[in-house]
């Protein structure tokens, strides 16, 4: 965890205040950041920033996160669409994959000039740095690392989605247990041509850590190939390297330094024929065995793994800044400054009058006189802050909610008996059918029809 730099780091983004960098990799730099308590952040807001409840009770402390910017100079390159393109890709992954073993998204803005993302911190060292500074992994910690991962591969898995860079520095021990981080390289199932940026026949990932059939055409891979990668960490954390350095071959590894008792279940996993390779049920047995042969359970285990990393001595140390009451005044400002001057830059119909408010202002028949009068409802659709369910869609978003949204802020009349069949059929005024149509057309052209 380093300090920021006043002249080049950015003091907030969006909603939050960036505190130190964490680290940079080759596609973003990336910073520790809290959520700011800022006013006037409604539902419309909370869409386009991609903001979500965090998982714990953020009562407790400040809500800490992990805040992803892309590097500039890939967004200033000839492959500049398609950077922005992956990168509005692995917020999507992100969100989609809802699982402990997994940060949940807490903000983003894909198609800001800086696109970034905010996701839940993990206050621990990464995998390759505990084993590089403390050296291999017992029974205890080694089946609770590999029962997390099952869990994790078995949630992203379940959402339709491949990781395909499972590796030691992607996953961080924090005090829950491990999680897996970076979704850059995340691809959806379907592989469609808008959703699927890797090309066919091109590798894409950590060579130490990927199958054969992901180093000859990384598009085309499955959940055979993430299940490698899981053998292929537990081979790190079992003898501090990984079992090909140099890239995956058709022969077996060498064990030498893995203890015996992990060789069955690695040699059954690194293994070059995918379907050879063992189900995520298959391993998480296997471990839960392993853990039985040595008289542990799958609890104290897990506390083994998280006595280790407590006592390491790598958990980050968090600025003193992580736990103030509040950002300095200029920081806050900056940041509801933003959202104060917030427009989304694609939003349809933007300088179009409000269809909803003239809808409602149309003349409509009087109460029944045996029914009790309501009060007036407000103006168009909206959703209040208690009802609001926060949801990972696109930041180009319509201004209203979809004809599938049923949630509303006014209250709807209690069903009334059939009425008479009335002598002649009523006309809807010219004014209604003029607004119906303008209510058909702009639905029309945000596609949600």
């Amino acid at each position: 965890m380093y300090q920021l730099n006043e002249e080049t780091d950015p003091a907030t983004l969006g909603p939050f205040e960036l505190l130190a960098v964490l680290g940079q990799g080759g596609m973003g730099r990336t910073y520790l950041g809290r959520l700011l308590p800022l006013q006037r952040m409604g539902p419309e807001l909370e869409t386009y920033y991609h903001l979500a409840e965090p998982a714990d009770d953020s009562s407790a402390g400040p809500v800490l996160a992990a805040v992803k910017v892309v590097i500039p100079s890939l967004l200033d390159s000839e492959d500049a669409a398609a950077n922005r393109a992956r990168f509005a890709q692995e917020v999507d992954a992100i969100g989609t994959v809802v699982d402990p073993r997994v940060p949940a998204l807490l903000g983003a803005e894909p198609e800001a000039a800086k696109p970034w993302l905010a996701m839940e911190y993990v206050h621990g060292p990464t995998l390759h740095k505990m084993i590089t500074a403390k050296g291999t992994f017992g029974v205890g910690p080694y089946a609770a690392l590999g029962l997390a991962l099952v869990d994790a591969l078995r949630a992203i898995h379940g959402a339709k989605m491949l990781h395909r860079d499972l590796k030691p520095g992607n996953i961080a021990l924090g005090p829950h247990g491990p999680v897996v981080l970076d979704f850059g390289l995340a691809v959806l199932q379907e592989r469609s041509s808008d959703a699927a940026l890797t090309r066919t026949g091109k590798p894409m990932g950590t060579i130490s850590y990927m199958p054969m059939e992901q180093a000859l055409d990384a598009k085309h891979v499955n959940e055979p190939a993430d299940i490698y990668a899981l053998g292929a960490v537990l081979f790190f954390a079992a003898a501090g390297r990984p079992p090909y350095p140099h890239g995956p071959l058709y022969a077996a590894p060498s064990y030498i330094g893995v203890p015996a008792a992990y060789v069955p279940l690695l040699a059954q996993i690194l293994v070059p024929v995918e379907s050879q390779r063992p189900s995520l049920n298959a391993i998480e047995q296997s471990l839960i065995q392993l853990l039985a042969q040595h008289g542990l359970t799958v609890e104290a285990a897990a506390e083994e793994l998280r006595l280790a990393v407590a006592d390491s001595g790598l958990v980050p140390e968090l600025p003193e800044s992580a736990y103030a009451d509040q950002a300095p005044p200029q920081v806050q400002q900056k940041a509801q400054q933003a959202v104060d001057q917030w427009a989304a830059p694609d939003e349809p119909h933007a300088e179009e009058p409000d269809l909803f408010d003239e809808f409602f202002a149309v003349e409509e028949a009087p109460p029944h006189a045996d029914e009790e009068e309501e009060e007036a409802p407000e103006p168009g659709p909206t959703i209040g802050p208690a009802e609001y369910v926060p949801t990972l869609i696109d930041s180009k978003a319509l201004p209203f909610p979809s004809p599938k949204d049923t949630t509303t802020s006014y209250r709807l009349a209690p069903p009334q008996p059939a009425p008479a069949p009335a002598p002649s059929v009523s006309v809807p005024s010219p004014a209604a059918l003029r607004v119906a149509e303008q209510l058909r057309q702009a639905y029309a052209r945000s596609g949600s029809l």
